[in-house]
């Protein structure tokens, strides 16, 4: 009996000693999709160059669109179907995240739907942000062909910083008129969103880039008390559920709030 309790305590003690199975872990990089955006700037420079805001296409056949919001729309397929319109304004559904495009050209019609929901292109799995459906309708057809596919704006991949506000229409701001220091903005493409603070609250909200134009969503802000809350004010009002033309040159964000207004944010970070 001694003899068998000793082998089951030998036994206790050597499987405490085993060796834990080790745990596998996966490494995730950052950013690696950007809310469904593809993430290699460099492989959109030249459309984004020459002024492409968004891009599209599809397979079964192979189709593609880019559009510049302030110029055209154009659409072909393999087939050599290819219709160029001018920029028209788009309509936002009342019920859903979906925006339409409808031209007419001489050579037919081309009604183009942008809706805001994650799309896998079929033939290289790449994520975008948006479904596209493009009805074409040449003179020649009684009835338009439909083709659907994936798109995504494109973006100055620049933006993705934190800025410091330094000037309005060329005016110098003073550090010291704010009690946190010039007013900042940290734009975040992997997130779309924003956050910073007017000088004196914090604030946040949702952006998405558009191309040439960055649209920020309603700023939510803190509630301190400021001595110069009348700027705060105009600037929240300023920048709020507003889509705002930008540019940027070395180290440099422009803002066109309005016709006359710009804002010049430094490169911080």
């Amino acid at each position: 009996m001694k003899n068998l309790f000793l082998f089951l305590l030998s036994l206790a003690i050597a499987s405490c000693h085993q060796p834990k199975p080790a745990i596998k872990t996966a490494i995730i990089k950052k950013d690696t999709i950007i809310s469904g955006v593809n993430t290699h700037p460099d492989k959109y420079k030249k459309q984004l160059e020459k002024g492409t805001d968004f891009i599209a296409s599809g397979t079964e056949p192979f189709w593609s669109l880019e559009i510049d919001f302030d110029k055209m729309m154009h659409f072909k397929t393999v087939g050599g179907l290819d219709i160029t319109t001018p920029a028209v304004e788009g309509v936002k559904a009342m019920d859903a995240d979906v925006t339409r495009f409808a031209a007419k050209t001489e050579k037919g019609n081309l009604i183009v739907q942008l809706m805001k929901q994650e799309c896998t292109n079929n033939m290289s799995s790449e994520k975008s942000a948006y479904r596209v459906t493009v009805d074409v309708k040449n003179i020649t057809d009684r009835e338009p062909k439909i083709y659907e596919g994936c798109g995504q704006y494109l973006y100055d991949y620049r933006l993705n910083d934190i800025w410091v506000l330094e000037s309005i229409n060329n005016k110098k701001l003073a550090a010291a008129s704010f009690p946190k220091g010039l007013p900042q903005l940290e734009i975040s493409i992997a997130k779309q969103n924003i956050f910073g603070h007017t000088g004196c609250n914090n604030i946040n909200g949702a952006s998405e880039v558009q191309g040439k134009k960055i649209w920020f969503g309603y700023l939510v802000s803190t509630k301190m008390a400021c001595p110069n809350m009348e700027f705060e004010n105009q600037y929240l009002h300023q920048l709020s559920n507003r889509t705002i033309p930008y540019f940027i040159k070395p180290g440099k964000l422009h803002l066109q709030i309005l016709a006359d207004t710009i804002y010049i944010y430094r490169k911080i970070d």
